[in-house]
């Protein structure tokens, strides 16, 4: 992430992604931010992030109105077949 000058500071998906392979689950997280105060130059207050938390549950209705119909009804991809291609 320096390489593309961003930051990022938050909970970790390593775990539930490695699980989600093992189990053959389609795996697609999606994360927002929710509290910017790391750069701020005052602290943010649980209203502020309260705020942010609104605004991106819109912003998720909206990705997912438009992703789910999108999902193949029938599975045909590597995340299907994980343990039958596994390396041990």
């Amino acid at each position: 992430y320096r390489m593309w000058g961003a930051d990022v500071i938050g909970m970790t998906l390593i775990p539930e992604a490695i699980l989600a392979r093992e189990l053959e689950i389609c795996y697609l997280p999606i994360t927002t931010i929710t509290d910017y105060d790391v750069w701020a130059e005052k602290p943010v207050t649980a209203e502020e992030v309260v705020k942010t938390l609104r605004a991106n549950v819109e912003k998720v209705n909206k990705l997912l109105r438009e992703v789910i119909p999108k999902i193949p009804s029938e599975r045909n991809c590597v995340c299907s077949r994980a343990s039958k291609e596994a390396l041990v």
